[in-house]
């Protein structure tokens, strides 16, 4: 029984080392250069000098919806709509 554990310890700790080995023989490479496409175009994506395409246009979006809703606060406020009315017969807080 105690050569059959053994056995297997030494099995498991094989097959550790080989994938071990494995690893390090393949290391980090990859099937093109990075570098090289980083100093073709250190700025890749960029619309300013630091927003892509997609954070300008999320910028963009939350413009108009500000000004939109500054837009109808205003005209609430130009045709007094902000507060209740004052035609009621009961008092009112206003």
């Amino acid at each position: 029984m105690f050569t059959t554990n053994k056995r297997a310890r030494q099995t498991i700790a094989l097959a550790v080392a080989t994938a071990g080995a494995a690893a390090l023989l393949t290391g980090c490479s990859s099937e093109r250069n990075r570098l090289a496409e980083f100093r073709s175009d250190p700025t890749p994506d960029l619309v300013t000098m630091n927003e892509r395409p997609d954070d300008a246009k999320n910028l963009n979006a939350l413009i108009k919806d500000e000004s939109k809703r500054m837009l109808y606060r205003d005209w609430r406020y130009a045709w007094y709509l902000d507060r209740p009315t004052r035609l009621t017969p009961e008092p009112s807080a206003w």
